[in-house]
């Protein structure tokens, strides 16, 4: 019965916790400490006494003064079971700061072995009486050690193989980050980088162009003027070509031209601003400009297509401050959600007409703010798509979870957008959704 109530729990909360019960209940003693060994040295994990058990996080029993270390440690040399009737009238150990503080009668100290390796040391005492611990109780105890010493073991693996777990998980949370960072970033900083040359070339040609041009349109309608006669075959030309129509059109056409190189330069230049990798240490940075530089990246999902019209894009913009942060990582947060969403509201026109999607546009609300009470600057990131179940939402930041097809979705860009936010920000990342009305992410970030 106390083997099976030993060993019924694998995690080493739950071990600890059945070791104290069943020492209590059998062994006559007002207080228990039980200590194990983390790296070589031996912490108090938890202690009993008649009014409550308290488990706690491993402290180093040097430090605790919670158990005599004069007779800890003869027990930790000895691996042997120590036995006092009295431990105030014993010359060994009276002098121990402890035994002369609480006035300790009955002690015993029992080492915990398993497979020929000291994991921890139990102490019991009792200061009622002497000669609480019979041989009889003594023989019980030890039984009960041998056993507890096993099924400690097993949790202290089972917990170190959870440890590596969870280190593996985040190792491979920071290789999926950093090679999807530099993937990206490399990306679009060597296409921002070849498209800044030509658009620089061709810009700077169109000044001179449009100088050129407006100097011939002011040559030939000096011409026009003093020639008033230009004769048939010039005439004929002059209709042919509609000169009328291309002197006025000729400018419009060269502005158009400048307006698209200045439009390739800022996409030249949110990609930069996207792919920034400041990850050595936090610099200032508008984070308008991170959501604006994704929002053109994701420009092209955005667009009205054969199946639904555009995606409208609602900026609620407050006056946020420069903040401290990692720019580049913060920017693969914004293109995970607002890409999300794009996928989001993808799905929930699945089975509408384009008319029906019409009649109630598909929409991205992003909504900025400063909580000066929390110092912190809010970003929110909604749509108005399908939203989520109560049982989906709960599971959206774990590994490996996504609700995308096979092959569309790796579960992992929620659960590296909350680690960047919260691990790398010292910030917090919360989903609101409600199944028919909508999704919002809203990410809070320190404000200092």
């Amino acid at each position: 019965m106390r083997s099976r109530t030993l060993s019924k729990d694998i995690s080493l909360e739950g071990a600890v916790a059945n070791l104290m019960q069943v020492v209590k209940e059998n062994a006559g003693a007002e207080t228990v400490a039980l200590m194990l060994f983390t790296e070589q040295e031996l912490m108090l994990r938890a202690i009993v006494t008649d009014q409550e058990t308290h488990t706690c996080e491993p402290v180093s029993v040097a430090t605790t003064h919670a158990v005599p270390l004069s007779i800890i440690n003869k027990v930790k040399r000895s691996q042997k079971p120590l036995v006092l009737d009295n431990a105030i009238n014993n010359n060994a150990y009276a002098g121990d700061t402890y035994i002369q503080k609480h006035q300790a009668k009955s002690v015993l100290c029992l080492p915990l072995i398993d497979r020929g390796k000291l994991i921890g040391i139990l102490y019991l005492e009792n200061n009622q009486i002497t000669q609480a611990f019979t041989n009889e109780r003594v023989e019980v105890l030890s039984l009960l050690c041998s056993q507890a010493a096993i099924s400690l073991e097993n949790a202290l693996l089972y917990q170190e193989s959870q440890n590596y777990a969870q280190k593996l998980e985040q190792t491979q949370l920071q290789l999926v980050q950093s090679e999807k960072m530099a993937s990206i970033g490399q990306l679009t900083a060597g296409v921002a980088h070849e498209i800044n040359n030509p658009v620089g070339f061709i810009s700077g040609n169109l000044d001179c162009a449009s100088d050129y041009i407006q100097d011939m349109i002011n040559l030939l309608n000096l011409y026009r003027q003093t020639f008033p006669q230009p004769g048939e075959k010039i005439e004929e030309e002059m209709e042919a070509i509609e000169l009328d129509y291309l002197l006025e059109d000729l400018p419009n056409t060269i502005d158009s031209m400048k307006k698209g190189t200045q439009r390739i330069a800022e996409i030249s230049k949110s990609m930069r601003t996207f792919s920034r990798g400041d990850t050595a240490a936090k610099v200032a940075f508008n984070l308008h400009e991170g959501i604006d530089s994704t929002l053109l990246i994701l420009k092209h999902r955005l667009k009205a297509n054969e199946v639904r019209p555009e995606i409208q894009v609602v900026k609620n913009y407050g006056n946020l401050p420069e903040i401290n942060c990692y720019p580049g990582q913060l920017n693969q947060v914004f293109m995970n959600l607002i890409a999300n969403s794009i996928d989001a509201l993808d799905e929930s026109n699945s089975g509408k007409t384009f008319t029906e999607i019409q009649a109630a546009p598909n929409q991205i609300t992003i909504t900025t703010e400063i909580d000066n009470a929390k110092q912190q600057a809010i970003i929110r990131i909604g749509d108005n798509g399908m939203g989520m179940s109560d049982e989906v939402k709960q599971k959206i930041f774990s590994h490996l979870f996504t609700t995308k097809g096979v092959g569309k979705g790796t579960g992992l860009g929620l659960l590296i957008s909350r680690q960047i936010v919260v691990e790398k920000h010292g910030g917090q990342i919360t989903c609101t959704s409600e199944l028919g009305t909508g999704t919002e992410l809203t990410i809070s970030l320190p404000n200092n």
